[in-house]
């Protein structure tokens, strides 16, 4: 397990806290159901008819980009953000459920 961080920095701080807080806004209004303190590292899971495993900081197998946050909204469905490939773009999380879930890691 790795420390928090929030791409594209490596660091923690009110900067990356203000974003990770974002995007936390972001899960709950386009899923209606509350997010929780959890601060998920990487996931392990069944997306697009494949096994594959997303991980904070990675490439995500199945698009290539950079997995930016996973984020668990209540006990059955998390968000996986991915970070803009241009400036200013909006990126529509994915949404997996718990279901679709093998294993999940925490960060330390």
């Amino acid at each position: 397990m790795g420390r928090f961080f929030l791409p594209p920095s490596p660091g923690r701080g009110p900067a990356a806290e203000d974003a990770y807080r974002e995007l936390r806004d972001q899960a709950e209004s386009f899923t209606g159901s509350c997010s929780n303190d959890r601060r998920i590292e990487q996931v392990e899971c069944r997306r697009s008819g494949r096994d594959c495993t997303l991980r904070v900081g990675e490439e995500d197998t199945v698009d290539g980009r950079t997995v930016a946050a996973i984020i668990q909204l209540g006990r059955d469905t998390y968000t996986v953000h991915h970070m803009p490939a241009q400036l200013g773009e909006d990126v529509e999380p994915t949404v997996l459920q718990r279901t679709e879930i093998y294993s999940v890691t925490e960060f330390a």
